[in-house]
């Protein structure tokens, strides 16, 4: 922005460009009293250096392939420049042709306003980030491009010293990256564990002023505890496990969080009181100490002991007896206890664990990384953008770029944790997936997988929208009209019974069918509407309908993904059958080694089927399902301010996590994060302060992690060096973290037992159609002759450029027989569902061999084909993403499309087509593909007796 012209009417603005070309739009803008407001036209400007070198890498390449690399050198001087190029390749990268070498140099003429291509050719051996280098050097004069120049052996010139005293005229460096692959099939998994050292005994009361009691360890005379209360805790020290005639009760908070007192019966007179105003809170949980030495009852707050500290006390007049406290809270109130240690426990975590691969995997592909967090969001809080390795290319999967942002956002604020940084991160994935969301809203107001593409909206989809967008009003706008017209979409579309039916398609096949899924979906729904809020009478009038069909169907549900599902959505409504849903849900509950969870029931349960998806010799993660229904558990109990029974749930979620912070699939990682949130805030104690050692029995590791208050949410990793390794965790402290080690490994073959069958057929050009015949250039007889002349006339300068560089010093050209060749390739992939029906939504990953490009043309008329019932397509890097509604078991699924070569590769490796179900990832296939044996692509990027000398 210019502060204003001179009295010319002029203005200069100085600005710095890159030194790469750009091209520059500049628009003007001016106002003054007299004109008002003028708007100038757009002009382009293009900026560039005088002299400069560029050249391309592909994105990435596999180990072991070979890949032409093509630099261009510019120019733009008005004189002849003679440039000297060196390019230089770190370990691992050798230049083809030239064994030994980390250095190459071409030498090029170069006259003005020209550009000129040279080339390489690398050979990639060592796994990870590369970075290529290219120097040039532009030297002028009157002996520019000489002929004969002498050259000595290994690149070095005989007047490289005098060439080294004279002053460039130009100059210019570039580096560029490349991932290098291993071949074979990308497989990981993560070890996950949620641990606390020191754990305490947690006791959740329910608001009926009920006295849970607990017997005291030996010799205990004092005891500190940790409360979460709207008001009235209380505390009972008897000398039976039940409420006697003669016992002490403590009150803290009572009097609504006005008062503290000691009486000396249930409900007694006090005996010793005193005023504490807001002395409990429920969003955060308080410590106190209680003591009964030497005939004196003492009530403090924190942990330690002091006089200075004293709330209320009171002196006994006989010796009391004390083998058992009890706990409770007041009618209408909550509360949550944490107390001494359980007996069982040691001091110290300690955990030993073995990170094993597979026999067969691909060698140096292993990788293994620690991660250490004082939060049990934390994964997430890290990897807001990245929860899942899965593609995101539909409205349901789009809305894992916004759900996770309002859970996180909900749990910092209320435990007063935001900072502006993530405060600001979390709104933009907000604004972005919101944006992004509206792009799959029908015309209607409800929302499906394609949008407008589809036949209908999608009943589920749209509640989960609805949902999900009112949750986020507080951080981002949301336009109220969205919601009004999502919300009566759902509501015209209930049935008399109260039920809301399966519209549209239901991507995800576990809340659909018979009465189980018409129950599932409608516990859903009404969940949806409910955390949505229920505003007009219309609206009350639905949820009380679909409570009632709940209601009557409560014994209809036999599966826990049913049960656990319709417990939720029955608490919320608060409703009378939601104890004994609850009961149902807790008696199909799998609790073993202090974790819990919930199964799927029949076919599914068998190894066979669950774990499928791999044959690795490894336990794989549950199905999704599983993951989901646990989470609804686990939200039933948050709702309840049950922590007790939450945090066995937790530790079995928080074990099913991937590295991300994710889980496997859209819907379970937004199931599971809104309870994990949910429980984090009634859980919040603020507090850590851990040790955590790790040691892996390869004696080659060995590292110490610090927790504590200031960088509890710090994603603290560590690289472990060799795989397969047994490892030790042993951590002592105060608090909790979750440790996760993320293991990834490549193996050459697919998986034993796919869950799809999967054919590919790729067509290479014959040898005559690969050349690219070159344009005419006249017609006619006298165009014949003038053709031919203009042929001879541009052999004679190719030819003389070629005697020139070679006097220079530079290698001929390697795989120069490919330059001017087309390539294009046409692969087809075909694909059914192995099972009876068909698959949930599936995606078919088919990536492209190193270098080659796909034709947009032909996926856009993949498009316009509706009998194969694709939906959408991306391209991602090389590779491209076919979404399906699902893959039928009847029929084959194919498609077909081009590819075209970008970057010359010699000796491509094979690559990896994969079909998988997306909600249940293990349900996979996998089969390689690659070039003929004559293939040009397969062949070696060189000629003659050093070609494979690469070191």
């Amino acid at each position: 922005c210019s502060p204003g012209s001179s009295s010319s009417g002029e203005a200069q603005l100085q600005v710095e460009v890159p030194d790469s070309i750009t091209t520059w739009i500049t628009e003007a803008v001016a106002v003054s009293e007299e004109q008002g407001l003028g708007i100038a036209g757009q002009t382009e400007l293009k900026t560039f250096k005088p002299f400069f070198i560029d050249f391309t890498l592909p994105y990435r390449v596999i180990r072991g392939e070979q890949t032409k690399i093509p630099l261009t050198v510019y120019n733009y001087l008005a004189l002849c420049v003679e440039v000297h190029v060196k390019i230089s390749v770190p370990k691992g990268i050798k230049f083809v042709g030239h064994p030994g070498k980390h250095h190459l140099s071409r030498r090029k003429c170069v006259s003005p306003g020209e550009a000129k291509p040279t080339s390489i050719v690398l050979s990639f051996s060592e796994l990870g980030l590369s970075n290529i280098t290219a120097k040039a050097f532009a030297y002028g004069g009157t002996n520019c491009c000489q002929e004969g120049m002498q050259t000595l052996k290994n690149g070095k010139h005989s007047e490289d010293s005098y060439l080294d005293k004279r002053t460039p005229v130009g100059v210019d460096y570039v580096r560029s990256s490349v991932i290098i692959e291993p071949e074979g099939l990308s497989r990981e998994y993560t070890y996950s564990v949620f641990f606390c050292p020191n754990e305490k005994i947690h006791i959740s009361t329910p608001n009926k002023y009920e006295y849970q009691y607990m017997q005291k360890p030996a010799q205990m005379s004092h005891f500190d505890i940790a409360v979460k209360a709207h008001n009235d805790a209380h505390l009972a020290l008897s000398s039976g496990p039940h409420d006697m005639a003669e016992m002490t009760e403590i009150v803290i908070g009572g009097q609504q969080n006005t008062k503290t007192w000691i009486s000396i019966s249930k409900m007694g007179e006090p005996v010793a009181s005193r005023d504490t105003p807001g002395i409990l809170s429920w969003d955060e949980f308080r410590s106190f100490w209680i003591s009964w030495k030497n005939g004196v009852i003492q009530v403090g707050h924190g942990t330690r002991v002091l006089n200075e500290s004293i709330i209320v006390e009171w002196t006994v007049p006989k010796q009391l007896e004390v083998k058992y406290i009890g706990f409770s809270t007041g009618w209408g109130s909550m509360g949550e206890f944490k107390i001494w240690r359980k007996e069982e426990t040691d001091e110290n975590h300690n955990e030993a664990f073995t990170l094993g691969v597979p026999h067969n995997i691909i060698p140096g592909s292993e990788r293994a990384t620690a991660s250490i967090i004082g939060d049990v969001m934390g994964p997430t809080l890290n990897n807001l953008d990245k929860l899942l390795r899965l593609p995101f290319g539909c409205g349901e999967q789009n809305m894992i770029h916004f759900a996770p942002n309002v859970f996180v956002l909900k749990y910092l604020q209320k435990t007063k944790q935001l900072s502006h940084e993530v405060e600001a991160e979390a709104t933009d994935y907000l604004v972005q997936g919101y944006q992004r969301q509206l792009t799959y809203k029908r015309q209607d107001g409800s929302y499906s997988a394609f949008g407008e593409r589809d036949s209908s909206g999608s009943m589920w989809l749209t509640a989960f929208v609805l949902k999900s967008f009112a949750q986020s009003r507080g951080f981002i706008f949301i336009d109220p009209k969205e919601l009004t017209a999502a919300k009566d979409w759902i509501i015209q579309h209930q049935k008399e019974d109260g039920s809301f039916p399966a519209m549209g398609r239901i991507l995800n096949k576990d809340i659909q069918g018979g009465i189980h899924g018409k129950i599932s979906l409608t516990a859903y729904v009404v969940a949806s509407l409910l955390e949505t809020g229920v505003t007009s009478e219309e609206e009350r009038t639905a949820v009380d309908k679909a409570k009632h069909f709940l209601e009557s169907n409560l014994y209809s549900a036999e599966d826990p993904y049913t049960t656990a599902l319709s417990a939720y959505a029955l608490t919320l409504l608060h409703s009378p059958a939601a104890a004994a849903t609850l009961r149902r849900m807790n008696s199909m509950a799998i609790t073993q080694d202090g974790f819990t969870h919930w199964s799927l029931t029949g076919t599914l349960v068998t190894d066979e089927d669950t774990f499928m998806g791999f044959n690795d010799g490894l336990s794989q993660s549950v199905v999704s399902a599983e993951v989901e229904m646990t989470s609804y558990a686990l939200l039933t109990y948050t709702l309840l301010g049950d922590v007790a029974s939450a945090l066995p749930v937790v530790k079995w979620l928080s074990q099913q996590r991937n590295a991300l912070g994710g889980f496997s699939s859209t819907q379970d990682t937004c199931v599971a994060l809104q309870a994990l949130a949910e429980y984090a805030i009634l859980s919040y104690v603020g507090g850590v302060n851990l040790t955590i050692s790790l040691a892996s029995t390869n004696l080659d590791y060995q590292e110490t992690f610090e927790l504590n208050k200031m960088n509890k949410k710090v994603l603290q990793t560590a690289v472990i060096p060799s795989i397969p390794t047994g490892l030790f965790v042993s951590a002592k402290g105060e608090g909790c973290c979750l440790m996760q080690i993320d293991v990834t490994y490549n193996v050459p073959d697919p998986i034993a037992k796919p869950a799809f069958q999967l054919l590919v057929n790729l067509k290479e050009p014959k040898s005559e159609q690969h050349l690219q015949a070159p344009a005419p250039l006249g017609s006619g007889s006298a165009g014949q002759h003038r053709d031919r002349d203009l042929l001879r006339d541009r052999d004679l300068h190719r030819d003389r450029d070629l005697l020139r560089d070679r006097a220079l010093g530079d290698d001929e050209d390697p795989a120069s027989d490919q330059d001017h060749r087309e390539y294009k390739v046409i692969l087809e992939t075909c694909t059914r569902w192995l099972h009876s029906g068909s698959s949930n939504m599936a995606v078919l990953e088919v990536p492209l061999f190193s270098g080659f490009r796909a034709d947009i043309e032909s996926l856009e008329q993949l498009l316009m084909n509706k009998q194969i019932g694709l939906k959408r397509y991306e391209v991602d890097g090389r590779k491209v993403l076919f979404y399906f509604d699902e893959i039928p078991s009847q029929c084959m699924t194919c498609v077909k499309f081009q590819a075209f070569r970008e970057h010359i590769v010699g000796k491509t490796a094979p690559v990896p087509i994969k079909v998988y179900d997306y909600y249940e990832p293990a349900f996979e296939a996998t089969r390689f593909y690659n070039v003929s044996e004559n293939s040009p692509l397969a062949r070696e990027l060189c000629d003659g007796p050093t070609c494979n000398e690469v070191e």
